[in-house]
């Protein structure tokens, strides 16, 4: 009995050593490699947020994706004034996937987002908050270097899901949240007035459909900020004129009896059998989009009526 046990635990054991092995396919099948995100621009009208109309049109969307992550960088024009972009920058996540979907930044990590966003310039952290359609944010502002007026303005969304959703549709939809901060210069707007066009933002709402939308967007194309046109060029809404299409023909023009059967295929009689064997190949037909015409110096076929049959 115990020679049976012991021969057991030996095979066992041979097994499991035979398991421990390295296994090129598990360890290779288990890594799941990730591509770093690109860059890509996408048409202005699939902006995740956009300013109130004073700030100008939106020249340019850059974005960059991955599941269930969307950021973009959405300029807008700033004609020689200030060193840098004017950029309003919105990244979308699910509030689960990091802390900063869900808090507000430190004190300490928005001066140092000021100085990489305004180098050099004396930016003063606003007490109060202020308070869009998003809630409240946080804003600094200061003078330009040739009047006007500069802001940095950030905030976190923490739930920019559809809202039209009810019932079990609530319940189960996916929420996101966004990360939102502001860079814009301006040589004649106030501090106050840069102020009220944050108060002004929006942001998309957002749902997992949005979010392959967006992602399915990036390989739409689009080019460089020269080519943002909402309309098409009057060159391209030219219609060419249509090429005539040659045909050939190779029996006889037969008209077409009424049928009760409305396109019914036409069943040729005996006659008409007899004068398409006799009769010459016939010349191409050339068809236009206006008319159907026989070729010219040729006469038509002659047609058998049914009295002659």
């Amino acid at each position: 009995m115990t020679l049976r046990i012991m021969a057991m635990m030996a095979l066992a054991l041979s097994v499991s050593g035979c398991a421990t092995g390295d296994d090129p396919t598990l360890v290779t099948g288990s890594i799941r490699p990730e591509a770093p995100a690109l860059i890509a621009d996408v048409a202005p009208d699939y902006a995740a947020a956009y300013l109130p109309q004073v700030a100008g049109r939106v020249e340019a969307v850059r974005q960059s994706s991955k599941p269930g992550h969307v950021f973009q960088t959405i300029l807008y024009p700033n004609p020689g004034y200030e060193a840098g972009e004017n950029t309003l920058s919105v990244s979308i996540a699910p509030p689960s996937s990091d802390t900063s979907y869900r808090q507000a930044p430190t004190r300490n990590e928005i001066m140092a987002e000021i100085r990489a966003a305004l180098p050099g310039k004396a930016m003063a952290i606003a007490a109060a908050p202020g308070q869009n359609l998003q809630g409240p944010f946080g804003y600094a502002t200061g003078p330009g270097t040739a009047g006007g007026a500069c802001i940095f303005a950030w905030q976190v969304a923490k739930d920019i899901s559809r809202s039209d959703e009810t019932g079990f549709g609530k319940l189960a939809r996916s929420r996101h949240a966004a990360k939102i901060r502001l860079r814009y210069c301006h040589p004649s707007m106030s501090e106050a007035a840069l102020v009220s066009m944050m108060s002004g933002l929006r942001v998309r709402e957002i749902s997992d459909a949005t979010i392959e939308m967006l992602r399915f967007a990036e390989g739409s194309g689009v080019p460089m900020r020269a080519g943002y046109a909402s309309e098409s060029s009057p060159a391209s809404q030219a219609v060419a004129p249509a090429k005539p299409v040659v045909q050939s023909v190779s029996r006889p023009v037969v008209v077409e009896e009424d049928s009760p059967v409305r396109g019914a295929p036409r069943v040729l009689k005996p006659g008409e059998l007899q004068a398409s064997a006799v009769a010459p190949p016939d010349k191409p037909v050339t068809l236009t989009a206006a008319r159907v015409g026989v070729a010219p110096n040729r006469k038509p076929p002659l047609v058998p009526l049914p009295g002659d049959l």
